[in-house]
């Protein structure tokens, strides 16, 4: 008989086609790896997945493609998700580093289509769990992936907030921002919906302010929309900003016209600083202006920074945009990996009853109280470096 304690295998990891480096990262947090497919596409335009390696048996966590065509992404994601059941895997957990279609659902009427319901409802039959990167609709997002029939046990919308801070708080100890200045803001009134309890408590904990995470005080931007074309025009902010370090957080940067323009009335009106924080570096443009052109407008605004993450990863689907943000002074790009595979970590560990349960939990990390990131020498989350040339670099409160 054999007396040794099985050895649980670790979750292994199926990478979408454009999302292969945050996927190869990932598995190097989780000590796993990813494992082969080949994927092929037809001269009509038609893809095919195979995964290479056996998976019977095995927790697998797909990541999806984030970047690319979003009707191509999703395909890919659903053939991946079959392929692994179709092998065998004990289960399927899908990760979204972006939602598709999170927008649409927002305003829709009797005719037209709610394309993010849609998606959500063909994406759920394939998978047992679900890890959202910030979807632009959180509870929208939630509620389709767990109604009632949806195989999907867990959806996990994940806010960025502690890679955030961690970013913040590197910005204070570099002395280029202060907390005596410090203004966190919405973009617009549709950012309050997004900013939660959970993404206020996590900064305010990691930025040691003394702030009620319960309470939404911030400030935010004031727009007029266009309800014919859908076109917005900043018009103010609600509160006084002269001399402040203004911080808004977005869940993503599109052409970055919004962004450029709140920056403008920003400083217009006295602001020291004006800083973004967005989860989606997007940077969409015209099909009659230059591949880079949102890039470029970020670069000649008045932003003295915009962070993003790379779940959005250019390198793959448009060399081009990743190169311009690559060398742009004012974009820097955030790494996430081993904060989305605690998260993972987290949902696939084996639950007990002991007391220390919900300090290991998914919520303990959102909000930054996880054992592993009050430690001086967290591994969960890490700065990016300020580029040279940075419009940052000029802000010295020494």
């Amino acid at each position: 008989m054999n007396t040794k304690s099985a050895v649980k295998p670790r979750p292994v990891i199926v990478s979408g086609w454009s999302s292969q480096y945050l996927a190869n990262e990932i598995a190097n947090s989780l000590d796993s790896r990813v494992v082969k497919v080949s994927a092929k596409q037809f001269n009509d335009k038609e893809i095919q997945t195979t995964i290479e390696e056996n998976v019977r048996g095995r927790e697998v966590i797909v990541i999806a493609s984030a970047a690319g065509d979003p009707n191509k992404q999703e395909k890919e994601s659903r053939l991946l998700m079959r392929a692994a059941n179709r092998s065998g895997a004990k289960s399927v957990t899908l990760v979204l580093p972006y939602m598709w279609y999170g927008r649409s659902d927002d305003n829709w009427d009797e005719r037209n289509s709610p394309a993010l319901t849609d998606t959500i409802e063909t994406l759920r039959v394939h998978c047992n769990s679900v890890i959202v990167a910030d979807p632009h609709n959180h509870g929208l997002t939630r509620e389709k992936f767990l109604d009632s029939g949806s195989p999907v046990k867990n959806c996990t919308t994940v806010h960025f907030a502690y890679p955030f801070a961690v970013q913040l708080k590197y910005l204070f100890n570099q002395h280029i921002l202060s907390p005596d200045k410090l203004l966190l803001s919405h973009a617009d009134a549709g950012s309050t919906k997004r900013i939660s309890r959970s993404f206020r408590d996590s900064l305010y904990n990691v930025l040691c302010l003394d702030r009620n995470p319960d309470q939404d005080d911030w400030a935010q931007g004031l727009k007029d929309r266009d309800k014919a074309t859908g076109k917005t025009k900043v018009k103010g902010f609600s509160t006084e900003v002269t001399g402040k370090d203004v911080v808004i957080f977005e869940d993503m940067i599109s052409s970055g016209g919004t962004a450029c323009d709140l920056a403008e009335v920003l400083k217009g009106m006295g602001a020291r600083s004006v800083i973004f924080f967005s989860t989606s570096g997007m940077f969409t443009t015209a099909p009659d202006k230059g591949i880079t052109s949102s890039v470029d407008r970020v670069n000649r605004s008045k932003i003295d920074a915009v962070f993003i993450t790379d779940t959005y990863d250019h390198r793959l689907t448009d060399p081009a945009i990743d190169i311009a943000i690559e060398k742009s002074p004012v974009i820097h790009t955030i790494k996430t990996s081993s904060y989305l595979g605690a998260i993972i970590s987290a949902l696939h560990a084996d639950v007990d009853d002991s007391d220390l349960g919900d300090i290991n939990s998914i919520s303990a990390i959102l909000r930054g109280k996880h054992p592993e990131q009050v430690k001086l020498d967290q591994e969960i989350a890490h700065h990016t470096p300020i580029k040279e040339g940075s419009p940052l670099l000029s802000l010295d409160i020494k």
